[in-house]
């Protein structure tokens, strides 16, 4: 099997920001990117939609011709669990016959980079992220050679060129380690139990009820709303008081 080193690129536009001239530039680890540049395209190379289709994607998918990534930075080449695949989602085309002369529908001119990551483990303080998935997916749009404004000689003339932009970006996405606990249909129901809205605590109430507590005492408090301080007087009169618990261990 054959192994050949390659990038993640983007374009890198230079001069007069066509793609014919505009390098590209390797994707950094972290930071999300947006770059395009200009196809010059007249009214006969809109005259055949899926040949153009075809020229827009073939020229955005070079930009990603990696089949596999490496995880982390030090990932061994033999070792396939240091390494995903990249899924590639193919152009949602659903035009299939040919529009009026000078258009073309679902064009796809826009390449999604999406790079899932997340923290694996901590190296001396620094946290340590590595990449989860790659997906390469593509935007489509539509495209029209442009000849109002009292000039239709783009729309007569095969000579006569207009600029029609592609773009490729990169996004990074930062996803949990471990996934997030669902909420019951209590939790989402009752959010007057919801500690972080409310004053009053209900499961923590009733913690020391539950299974998970495992030690200590605690000491009920009742603390005032008003004014004066706490005292037996006052706790006798519950309603104009809240319940705290402090937890103090052995």
């Amino acid at each position: 099997m054959e192994i050949n080193r390659t990038f993640i690129n983007l374009w890198q536009p230079v001069g007069n920001g066509l793609c014919a001239s505009a390098k590209t530039t390797p994707v950094l680890f972290g930071e999300d990117s947006s770059t395009g540049c200009f196809l010059r395209l007249n009214l006969q190379d809109l005259s055949n939609c899926s040949q153009l289709r075809e020229m827009v994607h073939s020229g955005l998918a070079a930009l990603v011709n990696a089949t596999l990534v490496a995880k982390k930075g030090n990932s061994k080449v033999l070792n396939q669990t240091d390494w995903v695949h990249t899924k590639y989602v193919p152009p949602n085309i659903t035009s299939t016959i040919e529009g009026q002369p000078g258009t073309c529908a679902d064009v796809p001119s826009h390449l999604n980079i999406w790079i899932n990551t997340s923290v694996v483990g901590v190296v001396g303080g620094v946290p340590q992220q590595e990449i989860q998935a790659v997906e390469v997916t593509f935007g489509v749009v539509t495209w029209q050679i442009q000849c109002g404004g009292g000039d239709p000689a783009a729309c007569v003339n095969s000579t006569v060129v207009q600029s029609f932009p592609v773009s490729a970006s990169v996004t990074f996405v930062a996803i949990p380690a471990q996934p997030l606990t669902p909420k019951t249909r209590f939790q989402i129901n009752y959010t007057e139990y919801d500690c972080d809205r409310n004053d009053v605590c209900w499961p923590q109430l009733a913690f020391p009820l539950t299974r998970y507590y495992t030690g200590g005492f605690l000491r009920a408090v009742f603390v005032s709303l008003g004014k004066r301080g706490c005292s037996p007087h006052h706790m006798l009169v519950y309603q104009k008081h809240c319940l705290e618990f402090i937890h103090t261990s052995l």
